[in-house]
């Protein structure tokens, strides 16, 4: 027993005394916030393509694996030779293999697969040859995603679209453009090309930021800017038609102003047309923004220098005090501490050691959130991620800037799998952290709350759509319609962004309440009678309000307002005053019609609200007009600023926050193309989202684009629109003047797309147009209402016949024209009918441009 008792003592002195050797070595794991790092630089390769001996189109590495249609960036003309090269900067890795994937650009689908191990060694390239096998369709586009695979295994993935064409005529189209791009560098060399410039004294000659065919010959060559090219000219070809073809030429440059040197991106882009005796130049625009440097401020006028530039806008946000500011300027969010007069560069891809290729590839946003009083930001980066641990990833990242520690901390990253291109139509403005931690977003119309502590994630609504939300920052509220949809908009939320108290503005019985604006610090709101939503006969649903309402964030109605006798079909809000949009009822056979009946106005109390920092302007011999930040008046700059630079805060959790898959595909759920969102293109690079077809192809016919729908389909291209197509399968029909005109209409334009629909499968009192042939035909029709009968045209020219509404139970069926004639089968008449194009402009005009076709398969 006293053995027991001994050993016991010993092992307890042995512990003791181990536990006192050990400690005196165990350190505290604790955060540190010397555990610090810097961005890491760009490594991913960059791809060009070789075709027909010309170099085209650089390709920028994605480490998450796109859908391989969801890029619209670089197209490769295909003549009847089926292969092309593909010309490999390794930079820092070594490329063992190299896969490729052609696919179809609507569905996806798989088409072929091949890859490629042994490479061409070629000056700084390896070059591959790819070879596709499949008998390409012609004219119709392919997507092809290339995967670049490393001697770690790392994948890297390329995409870029091809089109097989009888004759490309690239190479042609190519000399031209390089040509004229060389040419302008010198005056004397660039007389040669006058002829191709369309000169026009109301174009405001003023400016490099913003250059075309229309301006000065002075401005087109430079003027007395002597840039100095730093990078490569690489064009990459966005269209190629047989004839037309439109080129993109990306660049920075270098040119002393006033003696000092400054640093340039350019954009050019060409839209030419071939013929076998000349060239012709469709369209030229050149657009210059200069890079912020702090270096260059003002002084004596304590300005900060944008220098040239097209979009002088700059976001910020100030402190309570007004002596700290944040602002975005060159894809760089800055931080500005005026009483001591130091500047803080806090986010930016852009590198010392920069190649103005991969790490200012512009395809990510910078969103300021909210700043306290002491300088902390709250930000978000969106988009492609140039170089960092996310490398080529697509995702949102939300930061936190501490501002007495210089640095910075991820806080929330959240992977996305979708381009910049759409991701930035798909993102709300609505984004804030507030005092609790929690991060509101809007995306994919949905509002989500995410708590940066515990990491929940809570869907505070969802089909909500960009236009259906108003925030009021300086208030700390945010409103949003319930339901995007006018017949499930029950109640409207207002929401406190601190506390995440929620106040509801109810429809009624009866009424659906939607949320149209704001004004000032007020809401804009109106009701509107169940019964009263009606869907047209062309699909358009019309929301005539009884009345609609000011009120605040309190819920305090201001104004109401109502007409007697009239309803409310939509506002704009212009400044301090706001246009009502009016109708009158009318009953055409048995069915509510709203007919426009002018507008009226409400005026509101003028609140002049002063910008923190104000823009001006100065012209020089050299840059001609330049842009400047004003700094508040009571500072004064005695000396350039002090510049640091933030560091990244190494963390140890997790930060990734997954979306609910769900989420992301219902917000990409088109159905029928009325419902569905349109993508307009200009100069290769995406112009905006809209849910009306017609606003998508007014954009892209003002801006020479191309319009694409949610489904990838082709639905509108400027300038490739024959100048003669009849469809000469309706030649020999005659239609029926026994039925409804409008149902005959659908009858043959069914059958020509090989779909019968006979009279007891049309219902025109329950359904519209637009809801019977997405029910009934294979195709995807799309409305086309509000475009000009010219535009319409375009389907016909594409060999897709058109309705046209001429009234309430009228229709025809455009199948043709020519430079003077429109070609329609009227079933009211039982004939097929040669109308003047003027004569036809007017009758569509007259019932409201109410057009429907489909889109190609």
């Amino acid at each position: 027993m006293l053995k027991q008792i001994y050993r016991i003592i010993i092992l307890l002195i042995v512990f003791a005394a181990s536990l006192y050797y050990f400690s005196k070595d165990i350190k505290e794991v604790v955060f540190n916030i010397d555990n610090t790092t810097t961005m890491d630089d760009t490594t991913f390769p960059l791809v060009t393509l070789r075709t027909e001996g010309r170099i085209i189109n650089i390709l920028h590495g994605y480490s998450t694996n796109l859908d391989a249609n969801s890029i619209r960036e670089a197209l490769l003309p295909m003549g009847p030779n089926p292969s092309y090269e593909v010309l490999i900067d390794q930079k820092e890795y070594d490329i063992k293999k190299l896969n490729f994937e052609l696919r179809d650009f609507v569905s996806n689908n798989l088409i072929e697969k091949g890859s490629v191990s042994v490479f061409d060694d070629e000056e700084e390239f390896k070059t591959a040859k790819i070879n596709f096998e499949t008998d390409l369709e012609k004219d119709k586009e392919y997507a092809v995603k290339i995967t670049l695979i490393t001697s770690e295994s790392r994948k890297m993935f390329y995409y870029h679209r091809v089109k097989k064409q009888d004759k490309t005529y690239l190479t042609d189209k190519l000399d031209f453009v390089m040509g004229f791009h060389e040419a302008i560098k010198d005056k004397a060399k660039a007389e040669e090309y006058i002829r191709y410039l369309e000169p026009d004294s109301k174009k405001d000659n003023s400016t490099l930021a913003n250059v075309n065919i229309h301006s000065s010959f002075d401005l087109i060559t430079w003027g007395s800017l002597k840039p100095e090219f730093i990078t490569e000219v690489i064009p990459t070809v966005v269209e190629n038609y047989t004839d037309v073809a439109s080129f993109v030429l990306d660049y920075v440059v270098s040119a002393n102003v006033s003696g000092i040197p400054e640093l340039y991106k350019v954009k050019e882009y060409y839209r030419i047309r071939y013929s076998a005796d000349r060239m012709y130049l469709l369209n030229y625009e050149r657009r210059m923004d200069a890079f912020f440097d702090i270096q260059l401020a003002s002084i004596s006028k304590s300005q900060l220098k944008l220098g040239i530039t097209d979009d002088p806008s700059t976001p910020c946000l100030a402190s309570a005090d007004k002596k700290k500011f944040a602002f975005v300027r060159s894809r760089e969010l800055w931080f500005y501490n005026l009483e001591n007069n130091k500047i803080v560069k806090v986010f930016s891809f852009r590198q010392e050691n920069t190649d103005y290729i991969r790490d200012i590839y512009g395809q990510h946003d910078i969103k300021l959130l909210n700043m306290d009083a002491e300088g902390n930001i709250y930000f978000m980066v969106y988009g492609y991620m140039n170089r960092g641990h996310y490398e080529g990833r697509v995702a949102l990242v939300m930061y936190e800037y501490v501002q007495a520690e210089g640095r910075i901390e991820e806080k929330a990253y959240i992977p996305l799998d979708e381009p910049y291109q759409t991701l930035k139509e798909s993102i709300g403005e609505f984004a804030y952290v507030n005092s609790l931690d929690i991060f509101y977003f809007h995306i994919y119309n949905s509002i989500y709350a995410y708590d940066l502590i515990t990491g929940k994630l809570v869907v505070l609504a969802d089909n909500i759509e960009k236009d259906d939300v108003v925030t009021f920052y300086d208030e700390g509220y945010v409103a949003w319609q319930e339901n995007s949809d006018p017949k499930k908009a029950n109640s409207i939320k207002i929401m406190d962004v601190e506390t995440g108290d929620v106040q509801t503005i109810n429809a009624g019985q009866g009424y659906k309440i939607l949320l149209l604006d704001k004004i000032n610090s007020n809401l804009i709101y109106g009701y509107v009678r169940d019964e009263n939503i009606t869907v047209m006969t062309d699909g358009t649903t019309v929301v005539p309000m009884d009345r609609i309402e000011i009120a605040t964030t309190k819920r305090e109605v201001l104004k109401p307002y109502s007409k007697n006798g009239y309803y409310i079909t939509g506002i704009e809000v212009k400044n301090n005053m706001i246009e009502l949009f009016l109708a009158a009822r009318e009953n055409v056979d048995g069915r509510n019609v709203f007919i426009g009946a002018g507008s009226d106005y409400i005026m509101n109390q003028s609140i002049e609200i002063k910008p923190y920092l104000n823009l001006t302007t100065r012209i020089t011999e050299d840059a001609l007009t330049e842009y400047y930040l004003e700094l508040p008046s009571w500072f004064k700059m005695n000396e350039v600023p002090e510049v640091s630079y933030t560091v990244n805060t190494v963390i140890t959790t997790d930060p990734t926050l997954r979306l609910p898959k769900d989420m992301k595909y219902a917000a990409d759920e088109s159905g029928p193309s009325v419902s569905g969102v349109y993508y307009t293109f200009i100069h290769g690079e995406l112009e905006g989202a809209y849910k009306e077809a017609s606003e998508a192809i007014a954009k892209a016919n003002e801006g020479v684009g191309v319009v694409i729908s949610g489904s990838k389909r082709i639905v509108w291209e400027r300038g490739v629109k024959a100048t003669r197509n009849i469809i000469t399968y309706f030649e020999n029909i005659k239609p029926s003047d026994s039925r409804n005109p409008i149902e005959e209409c659908i009858r043959m334009l069914a059958d020509y797309a090989g779909d019968s629909i006979n009279n007891e499968r049309m219902d025109l009192n329950g359904m519209s147009v637009i809801e019977i042939l997405d029910r009934y035909l294979e195709v995807e029709p799309i409305r086309l209402t509000g475009t000009s009968l010219d535009e319409a045209l375009y389907y016909v020219s594409k060999g897709r016949p058109v309705i046209a509404l001429t009234g309430y139970n009228e229709a025809v069926l455009i199948y043709g024209y020519d430079a003077y004639n429109i070609y329609i089968m009227d079933p009211s008449q039982g004939k097929t009918v040669k109308l003047g194009l003027q004569d036809g402009a007017e009758l569509f005009e007259k019932a409201g441009n109410m057009f429907i076709s489909y889109l190609s398969q």
